[in-house]
């Protein structure tokens, strides 16, 4: 994804800033220990909505009151802002340039705070990402398993720290929480677009449908039903029987008691009250079906509306392109003539100056909003559960009033009451006794799975649509080729090649394999010019597969911190000895530190050719060669430039 941090501020209490600021491509901070370089990532990481501040206590945090980054996304500026020790932000959206050059703490304020995580949505939704949950199983703890996509999932392809880059147990930031590491790669599909909302929603409507034929054939199996399912059931019937005798029965009746009574029923009398009753009961029934088809008109209607909503918004990106080409006037209104006699028109001229301001501010507004998603996956199942609910009692009511319907009649042809009580006497004691029987009846029994297994290969099919596992394949290949290729350009050892990197997504594991025999740990390697060799190919490997995919929400940003460390340590100290038999060594691990910049350039302007933007490394580094002077934004020492 096309972004970059143009600025970083600091600003204190006394009017006082400190402004960096970072161009596309290779970036370099150069200096001496303790001048604030490795804070930079802290910063920045603060400003990208951490949940706590990892800036180093000190001069920095004393002197700061209030951090931000302006991260820009093609032609909008994300203006966020966030105070020390803080947890509500700053967040803003500018698309003019200038405001940017002339920025001072002043603009915040008019500016309102909001609560980091409210900060942190907005942020997601301008940059793409708004897929609230994506567990594959609605029943499943969202603080366990899926839960909303988050931004601070990418995070880990954006730093190494000066810890991590040649670490040979660690390869990502903040993989040492297990839950974090979880969640990057639970959401890491999503951010790579290939899985969306929509996407999560099937999964979890396909893993509930599966779940309920799996129940009814479970079901269907049962040979037995329970002492209390059945007690439930009798006491069903037989109250039935007693309400259209005007008779009540005990709630606490024992089953025991149930199965006596069922061969030994009251007959009715002439006194009995049964139509009034049954009437009465069809009446409420009646009111009951009514109510719940008026819920579910409501249900289906707001259904219809979240469909035709995300219709379109689906064709939003194509709408506003196709205003911005209808809107766009190329003439130039320098001089307009007459076709006839070649006067200058100014009137005309006047007008078209007019149309032009007018286009421009409606450009403006286009880009102020931008990419801009919301997720209705959870309205969607959410009604969709209703929905089925309100069918399921729908039909269970419709199939009792049709029972009291067809009672009623039969009633109302029967010659007298007591003829009417002792054809329903007899069907009571036969629906009881097959209630006694039931599992008998039941192993002959078979539900039609017919619709529920229908629907089940409807949704995989629109599943299939999504190639979530093309895509992972396709993109392993692509990752395992540009790692094994950039770690060829950099200091690795030669007995482990010929080699290839080989990364896996669903894992998130790395391994080298040599010469097509066996694979070996990052772990198992030895020497730091390994472990640095692995981890740059890693991470300019995601690089560039993040920045070449179109549909990609991570952003095409990587900060490096001390990438030189493993030789240059060896370099000043032999250079402190004078000795004289090593300066070959020492000019080698110079010329490999060239090399490693020399990669990370190269590497910058292919992704350029490639996908016609250059993407963002900022590198915080200790050496400073005239080789890449031409990268070097900032120099800091400690007795004179330095971030505070």
């Amino acid at each position: 994804m096309q972004a970059s941090i143009s600025h970083m501020f600091l600003f204190n209490d006394n009017q006082e800033v400190r402004i960096l600021k970072f161009d596309d491509g290779l970036n370099i901070i150069s200096g001496d220990s303790k001048t604030g370089k490795s804070a930079v990532i802290e910063i920045i990481d603060y400003c990208l909505f951490a949940s706590r501040s990892t800036i180093p206590k000190g001069i920095i945090t004393d002197w700061t009151e209030l951090y931000c980054i302006i991260f820009r996304v093609k032609d909008k500026h994300l203006i966020i802002g966030r105070r020390k020790n803080s947890n509500q932000m700053y967040f803003n959206v500018e698309i003019d340039s200038d405001l940017i050059y002339n920025f001072s703490i002043e603009y915040f304020i008019d500016k309102k705070l909001i609560d980091l995580d409210e900060a942190k949505k907005e942020f997601e939704k301008h940059i793409g990402i708004s897929v609230l949950d994506t567990r594959t199983d609605e029943e499943d703890d969202k603080r366990n398993s899926g839960g909303k996509v988050t931004m601070r999932s990418f995070v880990p392809f954006l730093f190494q720290h000066q810890n991590l880059i040649a670490n040979k147990h660690s390869l990502f930031y903040r993989f040492d929480d297990f839950y974090k590491r979880k969640k990057t790669i639970d959401d890491y599909p999503v951010l790579m677009g290939w899985g969306n909302a929509d996407f999560f929603d099937l999964q979890r409507d396909l893993e509930s449908k599966q779940k309920e034929l799996s129940q009814k054939k479970k079901l269907d199996e049962k040979l037995k039903i329970s002492n209390g399912q059945l007690r439930d059931d009798l006491y069903g019937v037989l109250s039935f029987y007693y309400t259209f005798l005007g008779k009540e029965l005990s709630d606490d009746i024992t089953l025991p008691d149930l199965k006596k009574l069922v061969t030994d029923l009251p007959n009715s009398t002439a006194n009995s009250v049964g139509d009034q009753n049954l009437n009465e009961e069809l009446r409420k029934i009646d009111n009951l079906i009514f109510e719940k088809k008026k819920k579910l008109d409501v249900v289906q209607n707001l259904l219809s509306t979240i469909e035709s909503n995300n219709d379109i918004s689906k064709n939003y990106s194509k709408n506003i392109n196709r205003l911005k080409s209808l809107a766009s006037i190329e003439t130039s209104v320098s001089e307009i003539h007459c076709p006839l006699c070649d006067q200058e028109v100014e009137a005309i001229k006047e007008k078209i100056a007019v149309i032009q301001e007018s286009n421009e501010i409606l450009e403006d507004e286009f880009e102020k909003i931008g990419t801009y998603v919301n997720d209705t996956s959870n309205q969607n199942s959410s009604l969709r559960k209703e929905r089925d609910n309100l069918k399921k009692e729908l039909k269970e009511l419709s199939i009792k009033a049709e029972s009291l319907n067809k009672q009623l009649l039969t009633e109302f042809n029967t010659k007298n009451e007591y003829e009417k009580g002792l054809l329903l006497r007899g069907r009571t004691e036969a629906n009881a006794q097959n209630l006694i029987e039931r599992n008998k009846l039941l192993s002959n029994s078979r539900s039609d799975y017919s619709e529920l297994e229908a629907e089940i290969e409807e949704l995989k099919n629109k599943l299939a649509g999504f190639n979530l596992k093309e895509e992972l394949q396709k993109a392993q290949m692509i990752l395992s080729e540009k790692m094994s290729a950039i770690c060829e350009l950099l200091d690795f050892e030669e007995e482990f090649k010929p080699g290839k990197i080989l990364f896996d997504l669903e894992k998130f594991s790395l391994k080298y394999n040599i010469k097509d025999k066996e694979n070996i740990l990052l772990s198992e390697m030895g020497s730091g010019s390994n472990w640095l060799a692995i981890h740059l190919s890693a991470f300019l490997g995601f690089l560039y597969l993040h920045s070449i995919s179109s549909t990609s929400k991570i952003p095409s940003i990587l900060i490096l911190d001390q990438p030189s460390q493993v030789y240059f340590p060896k370099v000043y100290k032999q250079l402190d000895e004078e000795v004289e038999n090593e300066q070959k060594k020492v000019d080698d691990n110079i010329v490999q530190v060239k090399n490693i910049f020399k990669v990370i350039s190269d590497e910058i302007d292919n992704i350029k050719n490639e996908c016609g933007y250059k993407p963002q490394v900022i590198v915080l580094e200790h050496a400073d060669e005239d080789d890449f002077e031409q990268f070097i934004k900032y120099r800091w020492s400690k007795d004179r430039d330095k971030l505070i």
